[in-house]
């Protein structure tokens, strides 16, 4: 028949516009204006409150407001289903931003409303004459001004509803398919054939309703039963899901209102939909919910312990991947994992971060080591270039760990590239709206359909929550029976769906292993934006862990308990502002003044503590009043600067038989020390010059001879030497510097001419190019301002090439500084260059007041080496890159992600730079390029403007960077040696010692801390140059017993103790747990 599409399509419609009858709209709210302030709805008192006529405006920014309405029921509406709607004027528009209420009925919690979810089910059969008190809490949202309260009361009819439904969706299901499809046409010719049963003439009428079951039954016997279900369709697994953003254009406050109206409405639905099952993950959102609503957290319990609702997703929420560090992950998992054990009695078998802006390559061998099987993302169909080859394969990574990951493909059928947006022609959503077009647009952009029968689907408003909607579990009813043409879903969770996928597709030939970092071509300026907060989170990530190992030495030598409780309060803070739009520097400017407010109070209580426990632990060491204890925290010693106390001038320290001359620095007396014990302290006696010959230790011939401090010149000890021209091996100039190690020479820009490197006799530098060239850069990105640098930003370059202002700070005899100051725009840029006489590294120290916006900022040097890859330290190890771009996939990469380190080498000599707080980098073509800041205005507009402080270190390398110190060196830079002077005399504990120490040099003991259930101490170790290697930890303190276990401290294998040591096996990158006891 001509037209019959059209025609069915216009009934369904006539249809649709009948579901709701006999609509009272409400004339009038009771309302209060409570601007920041939240109100306890159970002690809230309406009488004085204002009145406000639906038509009146009412809104603001960010702000909370309080509704009433009494309404009752009709007599006449007995029996009947009740809905109450409502509606301010910004349907259609995104839901995170605009007005969100939660709902109270007769005081009791009922729901979340906004502008996709807006009906109420009053009463599901109406007594008549009831009467409901609403009580709606709203948030206005962002700039919403011109709001109303367009609401009203109604009848909803089940049974029009439900026949609507069973027709809307094969007939969605019919639109999108080509017309020469047959089940296009069978599903038309049906629809067609029920509806002609359908008598419209007198709506609501006995025989509009005798109708109507005639024109349901005529579609279930010959549709639903004829011909849905009949073939072997692919399926879709449904998850009901909410992604709720735990911060970024809203604040922790706003998100907690979030988590609470979400959750409401998912019990709510559940109980109109019972095959309704909901997943959700990030226990922070859990425990919001148990702290602002403990009601509604009860009945989570109830669902979850029914099956209906799976709390899953291994992390404590969904962490940056980049930027935290490995044992900040495992932190995550370790938090996570064990609040879903205790709350719910549940194990974690999924990560699950559809939304974070890549993955890194140690992921695999954490999740597996924290219990993990699985991993979920969307994310990286995101890229802007290349389209990931697969949707389902495992997942290798570094250490050859592998995990069984899926890709979410949902996306709109026959969906091309969105111009000008943010949609590629392979772009995929983790906010699904379950519908024909989504599922089946599911199953024909999974790239696999020879590998498996089945894909996911997490369906759900999201980002700012909300979640699912009635419409869309009315959808999945009738997609569930199997519609001819489309793919069948199947109300599933998570957990579920991946045990599924796992039994079909393990074993197969056709199952394809994707090796190393799961990289998002996209979003690359968050290894930069927001630089305040990628240094306080590697400064606090220390800070956990040192207060972890000095509380426990301190416990140990007793008169000091070790901080269980204060330490679980600080990981939680610090895993909190690791969600993946806090650290990587994407949120509003009010997140940032919450998580600076957060950091500082992380900080305050850890130095307090660590304090206590280090003049605790000092107190009873063997020693004089006085006596310089060292402690390091780190597992190597490398030799590194270190600042005393003032009040030892004229001094040097002493250890037995070892001097260490000191020299007067601005903040303190600054010493080059080394052979600090693993994860212990080394204690020094100040002696003055004078007295060092006394104590016997030199003749005065020999004094002489090494040039011991004897004299002060301009404030610094110098070493004496009659000769002026032999008096230093260390000299500086305002165009130089020269060190045992070093020749530097430098412009008037403050670059490097010439880096002439006397130990490996070459010069670091290429021929003709200049290093420590800073750059500015136009940066701004067609989207996504803070979160992405795009290809272009090198065509608009400026160096910051003025005639810098140079002043020497320092001129030895340890240390000399140079102090370079560049003035670019509104901004000061400060650089202090440092040489050691002692050290093979330059340091130089970047102190930048910075006024810009939109200027990304760079510095670079080149080095004279022959390579086509480089090195860059990641979590739990190092990976390798290209330093070419040579393919798509090359080019995309123009921006990465490194941690404390990196390393560009050929064989026999390189140069790793270090850093100690940054992570955005490039190397290409012989040149390491170091992003400093980025200085985004969108969404925060006053993104970086403040004084940034920072460093790194240039370290040179005979040979390979394995067997320099490289590891050492950056955990020294980022973790120093703690300093205590001694206030008492005596004490029972050695002078020197060592917690726990590791022979060989490839190992790296991290985490030496409590175990989080029982006595034990949990020791967490990686190795780091891709090498096997036998590893023997030296304890000192007697062993009786240990044990290797999981990240989450389980048990697995028993170890053999001797005399006080553990030996055991370790595989390239691999990571151990052992416990001790």
């Amino acid at each position: 028949m001509f037209l019959m599409k059209e025609h069915v399509g216009k009934l369904i419609t006539d249809l649709k516009n009948l579901i709701y009858r006999d609509i009272r709209p409400i004339e009038t709210y009771r309302y209060k204006k409570a601007g920041s302030e939240k109100l306890d709805p159970k002690a809230i008192d309406t009488t004085d409150w204002e009145c406000l006529p639906s038509k009146d405006l009412w809104g603001g920014h960010r702000e909370y407001f309080y509704f009433e309405i009494e309404v009752q029921v009709p007599q006449e509406w007995k029996g009947k289903q009740v809905v109450y709607e409502l509606r301010t004027g910004k349907e259609g528009e995104w839901d995170a931003l605009n007005p969100q209420f939660y709902a109270y009925v007769n005081g009791e919690p009922r729901m979340g409303l906004d502008v996709n979810h807006r009906e109420i089910l009053l009463t599901d059969c109406a007594a008549g004459g009831e009467q409901f008190k609403i009580l709606l809490s709203a948030y206005s949202g962002d700039n919403n001004f011109s709001l109303h309260m367009d609401s009203e009361i109604k009848i909803l009819e089940p049974e029009i509803e439900g026949y609507y439904y069973d027709l809307e969706v094969p007939y969605q299901v019919a639109r999108v398919l080509p017309e020469s499809n047959e089940n296009r046409t069978l599903i038309i010719r049906a629809l067609d054939h029920s509806l002609r049963l359908l008598d419209l003439r007198k709506e609501y009428s006995e025989a509009f309703f005798e109708s109507l079951k005639a024109a349901r039954a005529d579609l279930e016997q010959e549709f639903y039963q004829k011909y849905c279900g009949r073939m072997d369709a692919p399926e879709v697994y449904c998850v009901g899901h909410t992604h709720i953003d735990v911060a970024w254009q809203w604040t922790l406050g706003v998100t907690r209102d979030k988590a609470k109206r979400s959750f409401t409405t998912v019990l709510e639905l559940m109980k109109q939909y019972p095959e309704y099952i909901f997943m959700s993950s990030q226990p922070q959102l859990y425990e919001y919910v148990k702290e602002d609503a403990p009601e509604i957290y009860e009945q989570i319990r109830e669902r979850i312990a029914q099956g209906r609702w799976e709390a899953e997703g291994g992390m404590w929420l969904e962490a940056d991947c980049n930027l935290s560090s490995g044992e900040a992950l495992v932190r995550q998992f370790l938090y996570g994992t064990r609040f879903f054990k205790k709350e719910f009695g549940v194990d974690n078998k999924i990560l699950w971060l559809p939304d974070v802006f890549g993955y890194s390559a140690a992921l695999p061998q954490i999740m597996k080591k924290c219990g993990i099987d699985y991993f979920m993302t969307t994310k990286i169909s995101w890229n802007e270039r290349n389209k990931m080859p697969y949707d389902t394969f495992l997942w290798e990574g570094i250490d050859g760990t592998e995990v069984l990951t899926h890709f979410v493909p949902t996306r709109d059928y026959g969906a091309g590239a969105v111009e000008d947006g943010v949609e590629t022609a392979h772009f995929t959503t983790y906010n699904g709206y379950l519908n024909s077009s989504q599922t089946m647009g599911g199953w024909q952009r999974y790239s696999q359909k020879e590998l498996n029968r089945e894909v996911l689907m997490s369906y759900g408003y999201g980002d700012g929550g909300g979640g699912v909607t009635k419409d869309m579990l009315e959808n999945q009813k009738r997609l569930s029976r199997g519609i001819p043409g489309a793919p069948k879903t199947v109300m599933s969770t998570a957990r579920h769906f991946f045990e599924t996928l796992d039994s079909h597709v393990q074993g197969k030939e056709e199952l394809p292993r994707w090796v190393g970092e799961l990289y998002l071509e996209y979003h690359r300026g968050t290894y930069t934006s927001m630089a305040r907060n990628k240094k306080f989170n590697r400064r606090a990530e220390f800070a956990c862990e040192d207060l972890e190992l000095y509380g426990l030495l301190s416990e140990q030598a007793g008169g000091y308990v070790y901080p269980k409780e204060e330490l679980g309060k600080l990981w939680t803070v610090l895993l909190r502002n690791q969600f993946h739009d806090i650290l990587p520097g994407s949120s509003i400017r009010e997140v940032y003044d919450e998580s600076k407010e957060e950091y500082e109070k992380l900080f305050s209580v850890s130095r307090t503590q660590t304090d206590a426990a280090l003049e605790n632990l000092t107190a009873r060491i063997d020693g004089r009043i006085g006596d310089i204890t060292i402690y390091n925290p780190n597992s190597k010693s490398a030799a590194a600067p270190v600042l005393l106390p003032l009040g030892l001038e004229h001094c040097m320290l002493l250890d037995g038989e070892e001097i260490v001359p000191l020299q007067r620095s601005e903040n303190g007396m600054l010493a080059i020390i080394k052979d600090i014990p693993s994860k212990g302290y080394r204690t020094f006696h100040p002696v003055k010059n004078e007295e060092v010959e006394k104590i016997g230790l030199l003749t005065p011939a020999e004094a002489e001879k090494d040039g011991l401090l004897t004299e002060e010149r301009l404030g610094i000890l110098v070493y004496k030497d009659e000769k002026k021209e032999e008096k230093s091996s260390l000299t500086i100039s305002r165009s130089g510097a020269e060190t045992p190690f070093f020749k530097v020479t430098w412009n008037e820009k403050g670059q490097f001419t010439s880096v002439y490197d006397k130990k490996a006799e070459r010069e670091l530098l290429p021929e003709g190019k200049c290093g420590n060239v800073i750059m500015s850069y136009e940066d701004r990105p067609h989207n996504f301002d803070a979160w992405d640098i795009n290809h272009y930003y090198t065509e608009k370059a400026w160096e910051i090439g003025d005639a810098a202002e140079m002043t020497i700070e320092e001129e030895g005899p340890i240390r000399a500084t140079i102090r370079i100051e560049h003035h670019y725009l509104d901004s000061v840029v400060t650089q202090y260059i440092s040489f050691y006489r002692d050290l093979y590294q330059i340091d130089i120290r970047n102190e930048i007041d910075w006024n810009e916006k939109q200027v990304l900022l760079r510095c670079y040097f080149p080095v004279d080496v022959h390579t086509d890859e480089a090195t860059y330290e990641i979590q739990y190890g190092n990976v390798k890159r290209p330093t070419h771009y040579n393919t798509s996939w090359d080019d995309a990469r123009f921006e990465v992600c490194a941690h404390k380190w990196i390393d560009l080498s050929e064989d026999g000599y390189g140069l790793s730079v270090l850093n100690d707080c940054k992570y955005g980098c490039d190397i290409h073509n012989g040149r390491i390029g170091l992003t400093m800041l980025k200085s985004a205005i969108f969404p925060n507009p006053d993104a970086d403007k403040e004084h940034h402080s920072f460093t790194w270190s240039l370290c040179p390398h005979v040979g390979r960077w394995q067997e320099n110190d490289t590891v050492a060196k950056a955990y020294a830079l980022n973790n120093p040696y703690q300093v205590i002077r001694k206030t008492n005399e005596g004490g029972s504990l050695p002078k020197s010692y060592s917690l726990v120490s590791v022979d060989a040099p490839n190992v790296i003991i991290e985490t030496v801390k409590k175990a989080e259930d029982g006595e034990g101490t949990i020791i967490r170790m990686y190795e780091c140059w891709n090498r096997r290697s036998k590893a023997t930890l030296i304890f000192g303190r007697p062993v009786t017993r240990a044990a290797q276990t999981n990240m989450l401290e389980e048990e697995e294998q028993e170890l053999a103790v001797y005399d006080d040591t553990v030996t055991v096996e370790m595989k390239p990158f691999e990571i151990k747990t052992i416990v001790v006891y």
